[in-house]
């Protein structure tokens, strides 16, 4: 199967720079997979799982949010966060899961009530991704 350069990149650091033969993830438009060749596209990431296929292994990452940027040359996650699923720290997000389920019931104002959401959000993807390859 062909392959393409994938950078995956956050704020903090790069967490991967590899030659695959596909990606499968989630965007704010719903579900896409990645081949080479593929035209050039940007897209807004939503939280989810992104599965990453090379020709030695397929490896799942929990994305909060960010962009896909798809040229000729390389395809570029730049992402607000991304895990690999064998490193997430199931007890550490279920903990952050009770607290932000907690916070929502005292919340009035929309703004944190949003955060909030997105926190508890994250965590129980986190969760469910962990777990799902653990």
């Amino acid at each position: 199967m062909a392959t393409f350069k994938l950078e995956v990149i956050t704020p903090i650091k790069k967490i991967l720079e590899k030659e695959v033969e596909m990606i499968v993830l989630r965007t704010t438009e719903g579900d896409m997979g990645v081949l080479a060749n593929h035209a050039p596209f940007v897209a807004e990431l939503a939280i989810g799982e992104m599965k990453i296929k090379s020709s030695d292994e397929e490896v799942a990452y929990f994305v909060s949010g960010g962009f896909i940027d798809i040229s000729r040359e390389q395809t570029t996650i730049l992402a607000d966060e991304a895990i690999d699923a064998r490193e997430i720290d199931v007890a550490r997000a279920k903990k952050d899961a009770e607290v932000a389920q907690a916070k929502l019931t005292k919340l009035k104002e929309d703004r944190d009530i949003a955060a909030t959401q997105k926190a508890l959000q994250d965590a129980l993807t986190k969760v469910r991704i962990a777990e799902q390859y653990r």
